[in-house]
């Protein structure tokens, strides 16, 4: 059985690919400042990104459908993705509300990077997070994840991916 966090490799340019996994997630820590689970994509970058992958993934983001249930007294009970959505206007602060995803369709948006410190140009040494939405703490369980892409997107042919499902870092 598969503990969360989960890293799935994933392709992105083509529609139909169809990942479905069930699997435990733990107790969270006993000190952390995580929001919870989030759903999302890891896509791998040289440093200082020559190739303009982070562009061209913000340019072409990924749509997929998802569903969540966690299984309990052998039962699948839905579980709402919730996805923060900035409802600034114009000049305004940030300012971001959660909504829960119309008809199970999320669309990928752009959250973090992570890089490792080597140097410049070194292939598929840091990475690009993206995310769909998230869960929030829903606690530890059992679950079910279901994700479907749902676009061909032929600019992200041979992106080096994985469908992640983990803690948020902690802020």
């Amino acid at each position: 059985m598969l503990t969360a966090p989960l890293r799935i490799p994933m392709p992105l340019d083509k529609a139909g690919h169809k990942i479905d996994v069930t699997f435990d997630v733990p107790p969270p820590p006993k000190v952390s400042h995580s929001t919870g689970y989030f759903l999302g994509l890891r896509v791998l970058f040289a440093p200082s990104d020559p190739d303009r992958k982070i562009a061209t993934i913000d340019a072409h983001p990924v749509e997929v459908r998802v569903t969540l249930h966690r299984m309990q007294d052998g039962k699948e009970v839905p579980v709402k993705i919730w996805n923060r959505v900035d409802v600034a206007k114009g000049y305004e602060p940030s300012r971001f509300e959660s909504f829960s995803l119309r008809d199970g369709i999320a669309i990928s948006r752009g959250s973090f990077s992570e890089h490792s410190g080597a140097p410049p140009g070194t292939p598929d040494a840091s990475t690009y997070v993206v995310v769909f939405g998230g869960p929030g703490e829903q606690g530890p369980g059992r679950y079910r994840l279901r994700l479907e892409t749902l676009k061909d997107i032929p600019q992200l042919k041979g992106f080096k991916a994985f469908l992640a499902y983990e803690r948020g870092p902690d802020r």
